[in-house]
């Protein structure tokens, strides 16, 4: 009925002439993504489900003229599902002046935001291009009521940080006011090929190495896949299950019998974790701490855990203590479990850390955890010194203690190293050793009764832990625990997301 009344609607010349400058419009559009090379429609196709895009503001131009050719005002903006969930999608396209920011596709960019806000639907942001347009006008012509664009999209990242995921791609040279959008996002993936700053010489594993970005990819497509798997994580919480990758060590393989050799904490996440299900976040900043999401029977998790193998052995230092903070304040803004594997001695002390602000980064962890409203699951496989398990949530009393504290045979937990005890209490037979081999002895012996004293089954018996457990004992006793705590989004936002 609606059609056939619609249809009867007569056409006047001068409407016919609008209805063929729109056709004309649209023609051009599609024209241009068809015969020629446009990566960030390709990207943004190749994210989405094939039939499923559908775009917004695709008549925008530079200008208001009919002949207008910058398709898009050089910015693709479309809803879309991925595995048949909802979401959002934006692209500069360089191919169109330069993928520049102007007034207009500023306003495109913030009408996603809003849509990401309202239906808490997660949004990619595929960066590309040389920041503000030079020819763009500024201020916008008095005609114009809305001429706060580029504003109105940092205020509503701002806004959406902690709300829905925000996942920033970045492509080629990348500069001026795209780099301001990209470090408001929760994640930022790079191109091996990315440049951030049209001049800048450095490389894209430098950015990661800095923190400015979390995941390295080697081209397009594995980028995409990268940003598919984070969006996946907070939309697809029911995944089928999977067991531990087949190839991987067993976790009582891993950890050596000598307690002062280390070991590569990934192998134990990868040994626990369903199979290819771990995404690492930051691999190259922050080395002392592994920062994963990854599935535990199907369901999304976040695993913190010290790196032994690290230059540090896992100690926590100033890039320690902040990725931690950011990485539980992800979890806990979309409400993904968090476990931790605890191995560190302690803290970093001593005038380097002094001077690079370990007093100030190092309570970030400590305040991020205790504010979190998600389960906790922690795991001590070996030693935790002094604030080292306080950062892992290795104790806690109270309203903030952990669901659920386990422990492996090897742990060694004290108010400092075992060595560093023994100086202290046995420091009069340790300077009366005749030689180092002695001393060495002396401050061994100790340290080895101390260990004893606090580990194993004493550690059960004086209730340090919730439970002692052989190692291979941990993936179905965590997920056990996390069967019966479903998944609960908040209502509202808890908070946002500490920029980084």
């Amino acid at each position: 009925m609606i059609g056939s009344a619609l249809q009867s609607v007569h056409i006047t010349p001068l409407h016919q002439d609008l209805i063929d400058q729109i056709s004309a419009a649209h023609l051009q559009v599609a024209k241009a993504r068809s015969v020629g090379d446009v990566p960030a429609w390709r990207r943004v196709t190749q994210l989405l489900d094939g039939d499923s895009v559908i775009e917004y503001g695709e008549l925008a131009g530079a200008s208001s003229r009919p002949d207008d050719q910058a398709t898009a005002d050089g910015l693709i903006t479309v809803t879309g599902t991925l595995a048949g969930a909802p979401m959002l999608a934006v692209a500069f396209d360089e191919t169109v002046l330069d993928g520049t920011q102007s007034e207009r596709n500023m306003r495109k960019l913030a009408k996603m935001i809003f849509l990401a806000r309202q239906h808490r639907w997660p949004l990619v942001l595929f960066l590309t291009g040389a920041g503000a347009r030079p020819s763009d006008l500024l201020p916008p012509p008095p005609i114009l009521s809305q001429g706060r664009g580029r504003w109105d999209v940092l205020d509503g990242l701002a806004e959406l940080s902690g709300w829905s995921p925000t996942v920033a791609v970045l492509s080629g040279a990348v500069a001026d006011g795209h780099l301001a959008i990209a470090m408001m996002c929760d994640c930022v993936i790079v191109e091996n090929e990315a440049r951030l700053g049209t001049d800048d010489p450095a490389g894209a594993r430098d950015y990661v190495r800095s923190g400015d970005a979390d995941v390295l990819a080697a081209d397009a497509m594995a980028a995409i896949d990268a940003t598919a798997r984070y969006i996946s994580y907070y939309t697809h919480q029911a995944l089928e299950a999977y067991a531990p990758d087949s190839e991987a060590e067993t976790v009582a393989d891993i950890i050596p019998e000598n307690r002062r050799r280390p070991y590569d904490m990934r192998k134990v996440i990868r040994a626990f974790a369903d199979h290819k299900s771990v995404l690492e976040l930051g691999a190259e900043w922050g080395k002392s701490m592994l920062t994963c999401i990854a599935r535990l029977e199907g369901r999304t998790v976040g695993i913190f855990a010290n790196q032994p193998k690290s230059p540090l052995a896992g100690a926590i230092d100033w890039q320690a203590a902040d990725k931690a903070a950011r990485f539980i304040e992800i979890c806990n803004c979309y409400a993904y479990p968090l476990i931790s594997f605890v191995d560190n001695p302690g803290y970093m002390v001593g005038p380097q850390a002094e001077s690079e602000g370990i007093a100030r980064h190092h309570p970030r962890p400590l305040s991020a955890l205790h504010h979190r409203s998600v389960p906790l699951c922690t795991v001590q496989v070996r030693k935790a010194y002094g604030l080292g398990p306080f950062a892992m949530s290795g104790f806690g009393v109270g309203r903030i203690t952990p669901e659920l504290r386990l422990a492996w045979p090897s742990v060694e937990s004290g108010g400092m190293s075992l060595e560093g005890a023994a100086f202290l209490v046995k420091r009069k037979e340790i300077q009366a050793a005749k030689t180092p081999a002695e001393a060495a002895a002396i401050r061994d012996a100790y340290a080895e009764q101390m260990r004893d004293a606090a580990s194993g089954v004493r550690a059960g018996r004086a209730y340090q832990f919730d439970d002692i457990i052989l190692p291979e004992n941990t993936r179905d006793r965590i997920s056990t625990l996390l069967s019966r705590l479903p998944r609960k989004l908040a209502p509202e936002r808890l908070h946002p997301i500490d920029p980084r």
